[in-house]
């Protein structure tokens, strides 16, 4: 049982560390919207149950790269190129076991029943995202009557809220916040984009002349 709870701490300082990761994607090939996946993570892409599969990415306007072939129970043709990639039978899952950048694009599913007649073709936007991390806030006195706080974060496509002095209402969108010197108290700013999530606490105090004092409340 200690163990187990030691384990648990450190899984969670990793993830603060990191930006806390949303649940491993499951996309599916008859969804409209595009799935996203985070930079080093599991992904898994769920594929229609039919007799012959062949899956494709969309390399250019107009062609197309083989990934895999999929016929009586077993693959025909698989890609050299794609050594992380691993197709689950049973429940026609393929699974990419730690994605990369490059795995980003347009895929295709051609479908085929056991006699060799087509049964349909799916499409598959796939984006792969950096976690978000390294959420910082500063604080800095522009004059004796307004300041500046500034987030910001390591990772792709980052948006970022707030939670101001004397109120749970979120201020949505900008990574900077002008306030007047009577601002005081906890500001939280949040960062997350499609994969992950991360945030960071800081005490504001009351600008002494031009130079801010705050103190950092958790540290990521």
């Amino acid at each position: 049982m200690k163990m187990l709870v030691i384990f648990g701490i450190l899984l969670m300082f990793t993830e603060a560390g990191m930006g806390l990761l949303f649940m491993n994607p499951d996309c599916r090939f008859t969804q409209s919207d595009p799935c996203y996946g985070a930079v080093g993570r599991p992904l898994y892409l769920q594929l229609e149950s039919e007799d012959d599969l062949i899956l494709k990415k969309n390399i250019s306007g107009t062609a197309s790269g083989y990934i895999f072939k999929f016929k009586n129970q077993k693959i025909t043709q698989n890609h050299s190129d794609y050594p992380r990639w691993q197709f689950v039978t049973n429940n026609s899952t393929m699974i990419i076991n730690s994605a990369e950048k490059r795995d980003s694009g347009r895929y295709i599913l051609q479908t085929f029943d056991s006699t060799g007649r087509e049964r349909g073709v799916y499409y598959l936007q796939l984006v792969v995202e950096a976690v978000v991390s390294s959420v910082t806030v500063t604080d800095s006195c522009l004059s004796i009557e307004k300041r500046k706080v500034y987030c910001s974060s390591d990772g792709e496509n980052v948006h970022y809220n707030w939670t101001l002095p004397h109120t749970h209402q979120l201020a949505d969108g900008n990574q900077t916040l002008l306030l007047d010197k009577e601002a005081v108290g906890s500001v939280t700013c949040y960062a997350q984009n499609h994969v992950s999530h991360g945030h960071k606490i800081i005490e504001l105090q009351q600008c002494p002349g031009k130079s801010c004092l705050f103190k950092d409340l958790n540290e990521e």
